[in-house]
């Protein structure tokens, strides 16, 4: 049986380079058990976005029932509202989630960190004493992910549009940096303190497609469907793990080169 795991599609998020579900067809091809690691849609914008993001998201679990596909969905930070917040695979060797219950504070480069600050502090001591399993570090990511609220943003002109929602405040930046050189080293810390012995986490939430190994533990994350980012998948099959770019070719998505392979027999 074939278990596949893609993340990060943020249908109707304007930078999203998945305009239509179709182009996710080839992906499913061969594929017997599905998993989306959370931020699968933009539950969480206003307006006539989220409308749009809501028929992508039924047009995607229209084209998996279709396929009698079996599938987990996992929620993000994107998508808080989805129920689930882990999966296991392979008898609990491999572990997905997103990415936002590696880190206690789940997003801390988010735009409008600075003025929850109190409340996510609170939120962390609390589940302090779960913070040793992965459902509780899922479910903290949760609830702080219900506790920041989008805060709108002047309209500016190119290219001052940009800084405005990718650059500002001057700390995001910062933030998203010390998060980028640390995701590794933490995702394995987060492995081996919650992954309840599971020997592999798969997770995205980072947008930064990549692999850490310290020798025992694997982590890979699967970037995104985000413009300026890159997409993974990962297969889980029989005694193997295996990490694969996704390449878009003519409006389609299909499996690219192998990235790694790791037995979990």
């Amino acid at each position: 049986m074939k278990t596949r795991i893609l993340s990060d599609l943020h249908l109707g998020h304007s930078a999203s380079r998945i305009e239509d579900c179709e182009m996710l067809e080839p992906l499913l091809e061969g594929v017997d058990y599905l998993i989306l690691a959370g931020d699968v849609w933009q539950e969480r914008i206003a307006g006539e976005r989220v409308t749009n993001a809501g028929i992508l998201f039924a047009q995607l679990k229209k084209m998996v029932h279709d396929r009698n596909l079996s599938v987990e969905i996992l929620r993000g930070n994107h998508d808080p509202g989805t129920p689930q917040g882990v999966a296991w695979c392979a008898d609990r060797v491999v572990l997905v989630t997103h990415g936002d219950a590696v880190y206690d504070e789940a997003t801390p480069w988010s735009r409008e960190f600075g003025y929850y600050r109190e409340e996510i502090r609170e939120i962390v001591d609390r589940y302090e004493p779960q913070s040793h399993l992965a459902q509780a570090c899922s479910d903290r990511a949760c609830e702080i992910a219900n506790t920041i609220r989008p805060r709108k943003l002047p309209k500016l002109p190119v290219p001052f549009n940009f800084f405005a929602t990718a650059l500002w405040p001057p700390s995001r930046t910062f933030e998203m940096i010390r998060v980028w050189r640390t995701m590794g080293k933490e995702g394995l810390r987060f492995l081996k303190k919650s992954g309840e012995g599971a020997k592999v986490l798969v997770c995205g939430h980072f947008h930064r497609a990549g692999i850490w190994e310290d020798g025992e533990h694997v982590v890979i994350n699967t970037g995104s469907f985000m413009k300026g980012s890159k997409p993974w998948l990962v297969d889980v099959e029989g005694a193997e793990v295996i990490a694969r770019t996704i390449d878009l070719d003519e409006g389609m998505f299909f499996e690219g080169e192998v990235k790694g392979r790791f037995g979990i027999a």
